[in-house]
C-alpha cells in the first residue's frame, strides 16, 4: 500500500557550538537530513534529499547577560553560501528559574530538494552563548 499523509522525521545534534555576534565558519552545526529518527529504510547519508523542512528547536546555555536573540542561517554549502533558509531571528525563551539557559524555535514549512542531504546551520546572537543541542524536523 502506498504512503498516505505526512511522515515526520527528527535529526538531533548534541554538539556544543560557541555563538558570537557574527556568523562565522566555526559557529555552525552540520547535519545530514537522512540521519534521522525514525530511520528511512535504505537511506544513506549524503544521498539526494526530497522533503519538507518543517521546524527547528535549539537549546542554548551559558547565555551572556543582556543577550536576548539568536539568529540562524541555513545553507547547503559548508562555507555558508547557497542559502536555503535566510537569516531568521528569534527571541530566546529562558528556562523556568534560569537566567543562563533556554531555547528558541523556528517554523519553516519549506519544500526542499537537493543533490545531497547535508545542511549547515550557522548562528549569531546579540551576545555570546553556547548552542547545547538542536532538533530539526522534516517531513516526507
Amino acid at each position: 500500500m502506498a504512503k498516505v499523509g505526512r511522515f515526520y522525521h527528527e535529526v538531533v545534534s548534541t554538539t556544543d557550538v560557541s555563538v558570537t555576534t557574527a556568523f562565522a565558519g566555526g559557529n555552525k552545526t552540520d547535519i545530514n537530513l537522512l540521519d534521522c529518527n525514525p530511520a528511512l529504510p535504505g537511506a544513506v547519508a549524503g544521498a539526494p534529499f526530497n522533503g519538507k523542512l518543517e521546524g527547528l528547536v535549539i537549546r542554548v546555555k551559558s547565555i551572556a547577560g543582556g543577550t536576548t536573540k539568536l539568529t540562524i542561517k541555513i545553507t547547503n554549502a559548508i562555507s555558508g553560501v547557497d542559502i536555503v533558509i535566510p537569516d531568521t531571528e528569534a527571541l530566546i525563551a529562558l528556562n523556568v528559574g534560569s537566567t543562563g539557559e533556554g531555547g528558541v524555535a523556528y517554523s519553516f514549512n519549506f519544500p526542499y530538494v537537493h543533490l545531497d542531504d547535508q545542511l549547515h546551520i550557522f548562528y549569531k546572537g546579540d551576545g555570546n552563548m553556547t548552542v547545547d543541542a538542536l532538533e530539526l524536523y522534516w517531513s516526507e
